[in-house]
């Protein structure tokens, strides 16, 4: 991967619905040349698929949390699945790490109201292995994926 590369990926990263003509026209390079380019991405899954950046705050998700969890850790496969399974009407869990240190996991939910947390915890704690949790609300976002400053200085 070289530097057009890496731009190609910058321009795709700031404005995915960005043409194939348009990154041509920015980097001076033939549409064509482009397309392969992006075509090779894609082949080596350096690419792996186009989103969409949701607006999560007009569609009623106004609560941001982090809800820490500590279970026993021969059953993080098993755990794992049943957390992700739970379904909460107006809570969705966005992103699931998993983590070295005094907590096993970490799951990033978007709900509509505190009592949509409540429901999703209550649900956490009765699987089988759970020894604990612990929950952060998210005041405030300084920084994600689409306000990256990493991509702001061109750092892919």
């Amino acid at each position: 991967m070289d530097a057009i590369d890496k731009k190609i990926l910058e321009l795709l990263k700031e404005r995915g619905r960005i043409t194939h003509e348009e990154i041509s026209k920015i980097l001076h390079i033939s549409r064509p040349a482009i397309h392969q380019r992006i075509s090779k991405l894609e082949d080596r899954g350096i690419i792996r698929g186009y989103t969409a950046q949701i607006h999560w705050k007009d569609l009623g998700y106004q609560i941001k949390v982090l809800i820490f969890i500590k279970f026993h850790p021969h059953g993080f496969g098993r755990i794992a699945e049943q957390i992700m399974k739970i379904q909460i009407p107006n809570a969705i869990i966005e992103d699931f790490y998993r983590l070295a240190g005094e907590w096993c996991a970490v799951i990033k939910v978007r709900a509509h109201t505190p009592d949509d947390i409540t429901v999703l915890i209550d649900e956490i704690c009765k699987l089988q292995g759970i020894r604990e949790t612990s929950t952060t609300f998210i005041l405030s976002t300084l920084m994600e994926n689409e306000d990256c400053y990493e991509s702001k200085k061109g750092g892919i």
